[in-house]
């Protein structure tokens, strides 16, 4: 599927996708996490979709269900975990990956190499779909705007969940470093 096509499509998606997991979870928060994270399941696997609309359409409807699912399953594993909940201030801040200076000596190399390997191990804590939107905002360089067009929501929300994704990376670096 095409990248214009398949943003036409996000807000429909995005809607079916809150809609099925609103009547497995009856958590709106959740139900936009998981709207979320199958947006950014199927902008990963853009390229792969069927060009029908309709077949895009049940797949995000058939992985909202199974997240929604799962994430029920887990939280009958580890009830504690729905204490962690909480809200945090949106920042402007940005996540910043380290740059190897221009020349460099072998042991600034290391260095820098030892810190990506932390970062990038950090990264791999976060949850799924904060991690993503870490990736399009510092890696692929993408504004908040286009990121909220991929993902079928506001570019306040893209923040926020920016904004967590951040302090989710300081505490687990604090714990690793």
């Amino acid at each position: 599927m095409e990248r214009q096509k398949y943003i036409s499509l996000v807000v429909e998606l995005r809607q079916i996708a809150v809609a099925k997991a609103l009547t497995l979870l009856d958590d709106h928060d959740t139900a936009e996490d998981v709207a979320g994270e199958v947006l950014l399941r199927l902008w990963e696997g853009h390229r792969d979709l069927h060009d029908d609309a309709d077949k895009v359409k049940h797949l995000a409807n058939l992985m909202a269900r199974n997240l929604s699912l799962n994430l029920l399953r887990q939280r009958r594993r580890h009830p504690i975990m729905r204490i962690f909940h909480r809200r945090e201030k949106d920042d402007d801040e940005s996540f910043n990956m380290p740059d190897v200076p221009e020349p460099f000596t072998p042991q600034q190399y290391v260095e820098d190499k030892e810190t990506n390997d932390v970062v990038l191990r950090a990264m791999s804590q976060l949850p799924y779909n904060w991690r993503k939107i870490v990736e399009m905002r510092e890696y692929e360089k993408m504004s908040f705007a286009e990121i909220a067009a991929v993902l079928g929501t506001t570019e306040s929300s893209c923040r926020g969940m920016m904004s967590k994704a951040r302090s989710r990376l300081l505490q687990i670096l604090g714990r690793i470093t």
